[in-house]
């Protein structure tokens, strides 16, 4: 009669694999942090930074646009925005014209400031406002060099499924 060993891999070697795998993950979620930090090429901003974009608009003295903004992150879509005399005269979102005038106005340049400066307010106050740190908020802007508006803004919340993008893809001074 042949003898069949009942040999079973030792706990040792579950063991080893399962820290192996727990290592993937941790470089895996640490390389996803790393490319999603680091991989939209807009720097973090300071409301130093802002305030110089906002006196860079304002001494252009454009109160007449027109803009295109996609968005991402969520929030998707693509928006166009028509200003004359300062004032929003429409918006599309998608093709369709939002016809409640009180969405018009975070779209344009004047309102998107006001954004960046809300977001930094509540950055100050993220303990209350998202129960995180304010090291966990991350604000990139790119503005324009021209007019100074911001052509592109990424607004994250590490930790969360919060975060807000906008591109500026067109704009035309009237």
């Amino acid at each position: 009669m042949t003898e069949v060993s009942s040999e079973r891999a030792s706990p040792s070697v579950g063991r080893k694999l399962l820290r192996a795998a727990v290592v993937v993950i941790g470089f895996a979620a640490l390389g996803l942090w790393f490319v999603r930090t680091f991989s939209s090429g807009m720097p973090e901003i300071s409301p130093a930074d802002l305030d110089a974009a906002q006196r860079r608009w304002q001494a252009k003295g454009l109160t007449n646009y027109d803009l295109k903004v996609v968005l991402a992150g969520r929030q998707t879509g693509e928006l166009l925005m028509t200003v004359r005399d300062g004032e929003p005269r429409g918006l599309t979102r998608n093709g369709t014209a939002m016809k409640q005038p009180r969405t018009w106005e975070p779209w344009t340049v004047p309102g998107m400031f006001e954004t960046l400066t809300t977001d930094f307010e509540n950055r100050d106050e993220a303990r209350e406002k998202f129960g995180t740190e304010p090291q966990s908020i991350h604000m990139r802007c790119e503005f324009d060099a021209e007019y100074g508006y911001p052509k592109r803004y990424l607004h994250q919340i590490y930790g969360r499924q919060q975060d807000l993008e906008w591109t500026v893809t067109e704009f035309v001074a009237r």
